[in-house]
Formats: C-alpha cells, sequence, structure tokens
C-alpha cells in the first residue's frame, strides 16, 4: 500500500508542471531509504494535505529553482548522483545523533568517515567534485578537515616533488591530515604562535628541523581530527635559522605511526573535551617535545630553505597563509546552506502547525450583532477585557497555518532571503577564488588582494548572521524547537564554531576595514578612479564624499522602493558614508600622533571596522543577488520573477531594522540615502512584501532539494508527518528501553521508601531484562 501511495505521489508530480523533477527523484530515493531501514526513523510517508496544497500553488517550476541554486544543470546532476548514492546507504542516517554520547558519537563519525572514502573510492569521485558529498555527512568529521585544509595545502603550498610524495596518498586517503595552527594562547595572531622549527644542517643527510613545544601556551589547541583520527598534519611552527626568526612556516609532520596508528615518540595527543556542539569532531592537543624531521618536510612553493640553511624568497610570502582564503571560502559556501536547513524547516512545520483562530476586530461595518445586542453586550462587560473581547472576535474558520501569521512571516521570510543572498555571493566569490588561484600558481599575485578581502568579509559576516539567523528559526518553532529531534538545535551547535575558528568576526573585520580605508586613502590622496586588482571595491572609489547627500522625497520613495538599481544605490551610499567617516576620523587620530600612527591609532577605528564590514558585506550580498537573478530570468523567468521579492526583501531588511547586526534606518538617513520619514514607507512596502512571497514559501525552500536525513529534523521533514514523527523518535530513546529505570533502582526507590536504607530491609532490584513499555 505504502509503495502504491508513493508511486501515485510521483505521478503526481510528473503531471503538475510546478513539481516536475524535483520530487520524482526524491520520492524514488525515499521508496528505498524507508522500506530498508525498519529500525531508525522513517522518513517517508504520504504528505499531508497542508504541504500538498502549498505546493501546487508554485507558480514556477521547481527543477528550475534547484538548477539556478546549485549553479546549472551540470553541478545539480553531480549533487543528485551524490545525493542517491548517499541516500542509499542506511549508515549516513543521522537521528542516532539525537541520543548518542560522547563515545558512540566519535565511533559513528569514523563508520561515516570509512563511507565517504568508500563511495570516494568505488566511484571515482575527483577531488575537486567531492564537496556535495561533504555537505550529506550531515556533521562535521576529520575527512572535512582533511578534504578542507590539509590536501589543499598540500596543492598551493607543496612543490611538485613533495607532492609526488604526499599528495596522491591524499586524495586517495592513505594517509589522514589535518590543519595544525591554533595554540592555547594563539588562535587569531597567527604571526604571535610559539612553537619552533629550529634548523641544523647536521640532522638526517640533508638538514633537518627541530620541532618543540616550548611552553604550555605554545600547545596546539582545537585542530579537528587531530586527537584520534589523523596521522599526520600540516603543522605551523616558527622557522628558526642559525637564531633568526622568520615567523610561522607550514610542514608536512606526522604524529602517528603509518601502520598502529600509535602516536609517535615526542608527540602527546589528546582530545580537548567534549564542546557545546560539533562532537563528532575529535578536535584535538599536541605537546611536540623535541622531535626531528628532514629538511624536505617544509613546504616549498613560495619559500626554500637548502641545505645551508639559506632562506630564501619564491613569489609573495603572504600565500604561505592562502589555506585560510580558501578555507573561509568553503565555510562561506556552508553558511548559506546551513541557513537554508533552518528556514526550511521552519517554514514547513509552520505550514503544517496550527494554532489559534484569526482575529477579526469588530469595527464599522464588519459589525455582525445587531445594534441593540452589542450595546447590551458593552454594558454587561464591567472589566476592561471583558469590554477588548467584544470588540475582537474569534473568525469561524478553523485554527490558522502559523505561517499565515505575519509576525511569523516577518521572522522567516527575511532569513529565507538572507540564505539566498549568501549562497550566491559565496559561488561567485568561488568562482573568481578558481581563476585567481591558477593565477597564483604561475606567480601572478594581482588578485592576492581582492581574494583576501572578499573571503575575509563573507566568512566574518555570513558566518554571524548564519548563527543568529538559525536560531531565529529554532525560537520560531515554538517549545518543540528546543528538542534535538526539531533539528536546527543540534545542526545551530554544530554550526556555530564557524563564526570563531579561522578568523573570528572581530579580527577579521579589522582586515577587512583597513583595506577599505586603503581604498578611500587612494581616491582622496592619490585621486585613484580605481584599482583593478580590486574590482569588488569599485564602488568605493565611484563615490563622492564632496557631493551634497540629497534623499529622495518621500513621495519618490515609495515609486522608487520596487527599483533594484535604487536599493542596491542605497545600500553603496550608505556603506561609503561609513567608510569615508572612518577614514577621516583615522587620519584626524594620526595627526594627534605626529604621523606616527601607532596599536593604539587602529585601535581608534576598529568599532568602525565592524560596521564598515558589515556594509560591505550587505553590498556584495545585494550585487551578487541581483546579478544571478539577472542569468535567471534568461532561462527562468518565472523563477526570477519570485526571487525579486527575496531580493527586495532582503533589501528592505537591510534598510530597516538590519540582520540583527550591522546597522539599519539610522545610517541609512544619515548617508543621505534614505529620508527620516522612510521607515513607515519601509514597512508598508515590508508587509506588502510578506503577502506576495506567502504563496511561494514551501516551494521556495523545496528548491534547496536537501533530503530528509541530511534536515534530520521531525519537524522539517518533507511529508509533513511533523507529530507522528515526534512521537516515533521517542521509541528511540535509551531511557525508555525500560519502564522503571536505573535511577530509580539505584537512588529514586529509597526517596519514595527511605526506610528499604535500613539494615535487613528488602529492596528492590531491576530484573535481568526489563521489556518496554513501547
Amino acid at each position: 500500500l505504502a509503495q502504491a501511495i508513493y508511486l501515485a505521489q510521483a505521478v503526481l508530480c510528473r503531471t503538475h508542471p510546478a513539481l516536475a523533477g524535483f520530487h520524482v527523484r526524491s520520492f524514488s530515493v525515499r521508496c528505498t531509504r524507508a522500506s530498508g531501514l525498519m529500525s531508525q526513523m522513517q522518513w517517508s510517508k504520504p504528505v499531508i494535505a497542508d504541504l500538498r496544497r502549498e505546493r501546487r500553488g508554485a507558480t514556477f517550476d521547481l527543477w528550475e529553482l534547484t538548477t539556478a541554486i546549485y549553479g546549472g544543470k551540470e553541478k545539480l546532476e553531480e549533487v543528485e548522483r551524490q545525493t542517491r548514492i548517499v541516500m542509499s546507504e542506511p549508515r549516513f542516517q543521522t537521528d542516532d545523533l539525537w541520543w548518542m554520547n560522547r563515545q558512540e558519537r566519535y565511533v559513528r563519525a569514523c563508520e561515516r568517515g570509512e563511507l565517504f572514502v568508500k563511495i570516494v573510492r568505488d566511484y571515482k569521485i575527483p577531488f575537486e567534485e567531492r564537496g556535495p558529498l561533504e555537505l550529506l555527512l550531515g556533521e562535521d568529521l576529520f575527512v572535512l578537515l582533511h578534504d578542507i585544509m590539509f590536501a589543499p595545502t598540500l596543492i598551493n603550498l607543496a612543490d611538485d616533488e613533495q607532492q609526488s610524495w604526499w599528495l596522491p596518498k591524499a586524495l586517495n586517503y592513505e594517509i589522514l591530515g589535518t590543519y595544525a595552527q591554533t595554540e592555547l594562547t594563539h588562535g587569531s595572531n597567527v604571526r604571535g604562535i610559539k612553537t619552533t622549527a629550529t634548523y641544523d644542517p647536521s640532522l638526517f643527510s640533508d638538514g633537518g628541523w627541530h620541532i618543540h613545544t616550548p611552553s604550555l601556551e605554545a600547545v596546539k589547541w582545537w585542530p579537528g581530527g587531530l586527537a584520534k583520527s589523523c596521522n599526520c598534519c600540516i603543522l605551523m611552527a616558527r622557522v628558526m635559522i642559525h637564531g633568526k626568526d622568520y615567523g610561522p612556516h607550514p610542514f608536512f609532520f606526522q604524529v602517528r605511526d603509518w601502520e598502529t596508528h600509535a602516536s609517535l615518540p615526542g608527540i602527546e595527543l589528546r582530545d580537548i573535551g567534549q564542546k557545546m556542539g560539533y562532537n563528532g569532531m575529535d578536535n584535538g592537543a599536541m605537546r611536540i617535545s623535541n622531535v626531528n624531521i628532514p629538511r624536505r618536510n617544509m613546504l616549498m612553493r613560495y619559500v626554500s630553505v637548502d641545505r645551508d640553511g639559506a632562506y630564501k624568497k619564491i613569489g609573495d610570502d603572504k600565500m604561505l597563509f592562502g589555506t585560510m582564503t580558501y578555507t573561509r571560502l568553503k565555510i562561506s559556501s556552508m553558511s548559506g546552506l546551513n541557513l537554508a536547513k533552518a528556514v526550511t524547516t521552519a517554514t514547513r512545520y509552520s505550514a503544517v502547525r496550527r494554532q489559534f483562530q484569526m482575529q477579526r476586530v469588530v469595527l464599522g461595518s464588519d459589525i455582525e450583532k445587531a445594534e441593540d445586542d452589542l450595546v447590551a453586550d458593552s454594558m454587561q462587560a464591567t472589566t476592561p477585557q471583558e469590554q477588548l473581547n467584544n470588540l475582537v472576535k474569534p473568525s469561524k474558520r478553523s485554527e490558522a497555518q502559523v505561517l499565515d501569521y505575519s509576525s511569523q512571516q516577518f521572522i522567516l521570510f527575511p532569513q529565507m532571503a538572507l540564505a539566498y543572498a549568501m549562497h550566491f555571493a559565496a559561488q561567485e566569490v568561488q568562482k573568481r577564488y578558481d581563476v585567481a588561484i591558477q593565477e597564483f600558481r604561475a606567480s601572478k599575485f594581482d588578485a592576492l588582494t581582492e581574494m583576501h578581502v572578499g573571503s575575509s568579509t563573507l566568512k566574518a559576516v555570513s558566518t554571524v548572521l548564519m548563527a543568529e539567523g538559525m536560531e531565529q528559526c529554532r525560537k520560531s518553532l515554538g517549545g518543540h524547537g528546543f528538542m534535538n529531534a526539531a533539528g536546527i538545535g543540534p545542526q545551530y551547535l554544530s554550526a556555530l564554531p564557524q563564526a570563531t575558528y579561522e578568523g573570528d568576526f572581530v579580527v577579521l573585520s579589522i582586515q577587512v576595514g583597513q583595506q577599505l580605508i586603503n581604498a578611500v586613502s587612494s581616491k582622496m590622496l592619490k585621486q585613484k578612479t580605481s584599482n583593478p586588482k580590486t574590482p569588488m571595491l569599485q564602488y568605493i572609489y565611484e563615490f563622492d564624499p564632496m557631493a551634497a547627500r540629497k534623499p529622495p522625497s518621500m513621495e519618490d520613495l515609495e515609486k522608487l522602493l520596487g527599483e533594484p538599481a535604487f536599493m542596491i544605490d542605497c545600500m553603496k551610499k550608505r556603506a561609503n558614508f561609513l567608510h569615508y567617516s572612518a577614514a577621516q576620523t583615522f587620519q584626524e587620530e594620526v595627526a594627534k600622533t605626529g604621523g606616527k600612527p601607532g596599536p593604539a591609532t587602529l585601535d581608534s577605528v576598529k568599532i568602525d571596522f565592524m560596521r564598515m564590514t558589515y556594509a560591505h558585506a550587505y553590498v556584495l550580498y545585494a550585487e551578487f543577488f541581483l546579478d544571478r537573478i539577472n542569468q535567471i530570468e534568461k532561462e527562468a523567468p518565472k523563477v526570477a520573477a519570485v526571487l525579486k521579492l527575496l531580493f527586495e526583501l532582503y533589501c528592505l531588511t537591510v534598510m530597516d531594522q538590519s540582520y540583527d547586526r550591522g546597522g539599519g534606518l539610522g545610517e541609512f538617513i544619515a548617508a543621505g540615502a534614505l529620508p527620516p520619514g522612510a521607515y513607515g514607507v519601509l514597512g508598508k512596502r515590508t508587509k506588502a512584501l510578506l503577502k506576495e512571497i506567502r504563496p511561494h514559501a514551501i516551494p521556495l525552500v523545496d528548491g534547496w532539494n536537501i533530503p530528509d536525513f541530511l534536515l534530520n529534523s521531525c519537524l522539517g521533514r518533507y511529508d509533513g508527518r511533523v507529530y507522528e514523527s515526534l512521537y516515533e523518535q521517542t521509541k528511540y530513546e535509551p531511557l525508555n528501553d525500560t519502564d522503571i529505570a536505573d535511577g530509580y533502582y539505584k537512588h529514586l526507590q529509597y526517596v519514595l521508601h527511605p526506610e528499604r536504607r535500613l539494615p535487613g530491609a528488602t529492596v528492590q532490584t531491576a530484573p535481568a531484562a526489563a521489556p518496554s513499555k513501547l
């Protein structure tokens, strides 16, 4: 019967244009999952009426939207292929994470890592195409550090001979590596790390390095996978040659025996302990005591040290930290999807969940009661609450979908728009990085600043907005949102570290802010009108700070709000106002020092840098979002029409209350981009947009094509059967394995029956195997 229902739904998908392609594939896979895994949660059941109705209302081809999200048919086909492979393997299902302890979770992470590698090998998936498979793992584990930091460092920083030694093994997972940079007292300040690599020409036959952790403060701390999983790493250590300190450099460093996996002599490895989330990852601590490695273990594509200890730069030494740029881009690329998962869960649940009856206010012609009856009721009302009840009457309809409430839309739809904006921005910067990295390998470094600023901006802002947006979505679920089975909570805690590692917002905002001020200085002091090396900063050069800041009239504003060019122009004016104001403040502080600025001078504008970084990110999101819509419009105009609504909502949200961080209406008024009375106009247009987006809400989240096993949420499941799913998941809670819990036998019985503590008293003991009541 179940199979017949699935087939019937598949037929519906094929015959309804809005559902073409997308759901057919999803259902065919879900049938396999549901029928092949009876001991875990079953995700595929007939879709409830509310969600069927929501999906039938789609005005565009859902598969066209999915194609746009993933960057084209070819890329989507690869995503789909890898998704089908993963969904055919029951052990990738992650609902058991809801109740696992730490040790069990790590063993499961190792199992998923083994399955991941098996798929890569069996299907011969190239390294550059493993991104979808990494996301489908469901949580972060050691293999991600290997793919995102270890292998790319070898690709970008090892010379050709070194790559021949290590890279083939790394790409086939014959060695497992991570990236050991952060220390107990130095994370953000990379140049301050204390682990030393002292050159000794007498070591080995060709010279070598003496690696040492000089103090407790220098213990490597946080590298993912270092505690138990990886047998080697990229070690960042200070290069010391003949007493001269050359700063941190990357080394290939073995930490465990290739055969036995035992930690090597002189290397102490520990897990740093449980964290708020992210507990599938074995984050490690490493203390190194006088370990020697060969000279050529230092990665030498951009620097070299010869047999005699002569140090030589090759190209731009900033490339020594190039792995950070790549990693920040990878993190940014996950931010949009992580937020989209939370928005999908919250939107679907809000369409399923019904609370209260829609109320109507009894005013004017809406009064249905006879005037005499109304007067009589008013005379009988003795309290203000009773009088209010006579004005506000429940409708005759049943309880309303929570998604129909404008307040819920106001929480969720801006986050939906932001997920798209961050996702498209990350894709565009990734494209530019792919071009730039080829130039870097050819010793052309013109795009280095552009890539650093772009990746740092997106990493700093996207991860913060992602985390805050996910939490907004979780709270929108009501009480059930606090459960692990709701999905968002565990995903939020696993994604939360992304806002910190590889550069937190404050540190990255300083780096971004300095480059933004440099652009302002180039224009104002050197009269430059552009910088071909930083095209993403071109809007700074086009701004005239001397021009009068004249906002549009209120009448014109209502007409202009629907114009994409106007909204982007507003964002640029606001951003430039902050950039140029900060530059002026910095110039004034420099003048106070007599032209000799120090750390305190920079500190005077760090708050400004934070505001500037948000404003710059919002400009990039808007520009890349609109560019993508214009591209989509050529092949899928109906999809583009709906995405334009989200684009406008994104812009209005930034202009109005902003996304919890990064200014808001006050900055736009101060910049002269909007008139002081804009508040009401923005609010009115926002409410209208929420109503326009509402019929498309479910198709817009379905378009991400996130499988149920990856969403891992009883509340966000595709079929909408949230309440039976919540009840079903209690069967797998270990506390429900027995009717009477161990806590009763060990302690609770003595609370209820204190006499059982007396000598000779009969004590109730647990049976050999108490049957579950479920």
